[in-house]
């Protein structure tokens, strides 16, 4: 019996060393350096936006995919060139239209939002932890209202995503926009009927005939071609209630859809701050999840729901590449 006990003993103790079943909020966080990221309030702007005259000169290096985001937005020092504070309060027009960048302009709302991002990984695990400053209102407010969260898309291997993040998933006719899609249509459309619904979420680009909108969805044919080459983009989410964190795990392509829960984390708010840590396996076998592997880099964009924001007013942050083991712009810590 003691030798069975202490075999067992032996067994046990292995397995809470064991890399596949570490909690991320239980990773040495402490001992990695944090990776400042600027996230900025982009009111209306999208992918139609951005390869349109409405956005001045940035418009030709987009539209012949010549330069990324940050190349003309973040200097060597790491500010940014967002007008952002003139988005948020409406007094900021586009180039070429003069429509303002935010419609309804949120009184009192900051145009930028500074957060911490951490990222581990070790044989079978990419961890992440994400914190920034807030009021707290879902933690300590009750559940009315929109909830604070946090999402996070990832993807390897697409050219346009790793230049542009989550800017290739956003549209004009998406629901919460000004110029989203009429419900009915949306409804009588061969796809969203079948889905039972009336509003456009995100997609990407990519996934529609050129120059066309939510409507003008490629055959499966074409879709497929796209899951097969990379153009996946996962979307993860913690979405904040009273005291209490759910943790979301989703894909974009042609829609926004949500996938197996393959996402395990916790989030809390604590002296002023929101804190949110996730892991998934690096590769789940599952062709709606973002194959992550050691040796490359992923790329990602955040974008924060905070002060209680409703839908599309949020904050975002242009992409950056993770690498595990690997160089990055945020270099992965490997932990044994």
């Amino acid at each position: 019996m003691k030798k069975g006990f202490v075999v067992l003993s032996v067994i046990a103790g292995l397995a809470l060393l064991s890399p596949s079943i570490i909690n991320a909020a239980d990773v040495n966080w402490g001992s990695i350096q944090p990776h400042k990221v600027k996230l900025f309030y982009p009111g209306v702007a999208s992918w139609e936006f951005v390869n349109s005259n409405n956005h001045g000169v940035g418009r030709v290096p987009v539209s012949k995919r010549k330069k990324a985001c940050p190349e003309c937005h973040i200097d060597k020092e790491g500010n940014l060139d967002v007008k952002a504070a003139e988005i948020v309060n409406g007094s900021l027009s586009m180039k070429a239209s003069k429509k303002v960048f935010e419609p309804n302009p949120v009184e009192g709302k900051p145009g930028f939002l500074d957060a911490d991002l951490q990222a581990a990984y070790d044989n079978e695990n990419i961890y992440l932890r994400l914190q920034w400053s807030s009021a707290g209102k879902s933690w300590t407010g009750g559940d009315s209202g929109v909830p604070d969260r946090v999402a996070i898309q990832l993807n390897s291997g697409q050219d346009e995503f790793s230049k542009y993040g989550c800017f290739v998933t956003c549209h004009p006719d998406q629901n919460s926009m000004p110029d989203s899609a009429e419900k009915d249509k949306v409804g009588k459309h061969q796809y969203y009927s079948k889905q039972k619904r009336e509003d456009v979420r995100l997609y990407a680009f990519y996934t529609r005939t050129e120059g066309g909108g939510w409507a003008d969805m490629k055959d499966s044919k074409g879709i497929d071609e796209l899951l097969k080459n990379g153009g996946l983009i996962d979307i993860w989410e913690a979405t904040f209630k009273t005291k209490g964190t759910d943790i979301a795990d989703g894909w974009i392509l042609e829609d926004r859809e949500a996938d197996h829960k393959d996402v395990d984390g916790s989030g809390e708010w604590d002296n002023g701050k929101y804190t949110v840590t996730l892991k998934r396996k690096l590769n789940t076998s599952d062709i709606k999840d973002v194959e992550l592997k050691e040796g490359s880099a992923f790329t990602l964009g955040i974008a924060i729901h905070d002060d209680k924001a409703k839908l599309r007013r949020h904050y975002v942050s242009y992409p950056m590449s993770i690498g595990l083991g690997v160089e990055g712009k945020v270099k992965a810590v490997k932990i044994k």
